[in-house]
């Protein structure tokens, strides 16, 4: 199965580390379209230049997919480069919650940055 949608920032809190030069970041995303959740995603990102970044990070989902309800958590490896973001999606074995336990599946999210633009997903997935 496909899912396609939005997701939009609805809170930051970040933390620079100025001994490793990593930042920490907590957010909290609402996604709509065909999957309709909210989110707190942590991550951790590595800047050498102020043009490029990279992030890995941790993202649990609670809300639906389709006509099923629960929870899951998503898998970020990801960069920034010259304002636009993309990531990889990977639904962690075993962390599915409710109507959603045995979800499996990848995808991708981007984002560009411009005129605070919602971030785009793309999930695919099914279920054991």
């Amino acid at each position: 199965m496909l899912a396609l949608g939005t997701i939009k920032l609805k809170g930051m809190d970040e933390k620079f580390n100025l001994l490793t030069g990593l930042t920490q970041s907590k957010v909290k995303h609402r996604y709509a379209g065909d999957i309709e959740a909210e989110s707190c995603f942590e991550c951790l990102t590595f800047s050498a230049t102020s043009q490029s970044a990279n992030f890995v990070g941790l993202e649990y989902l609670t809300g639906k997919i389709g006509n099923r309800r629960g929870g899951f958590i998503l898998q970020h490896v990801g960069s920034i480069k010259s304002g636009k973001s993309e990531s990889t999606l990977n639904v962690l074995s075993g962390s599915g919650t409710g109507e959603l336990a045995g979800i499996k599946g990848h995808g991708r999210s981007t984002w560009s940055g411009i005129n605070g633009q919602l971030s785009q997903v793309l999930l695919e997935y099914t279920f054991d």
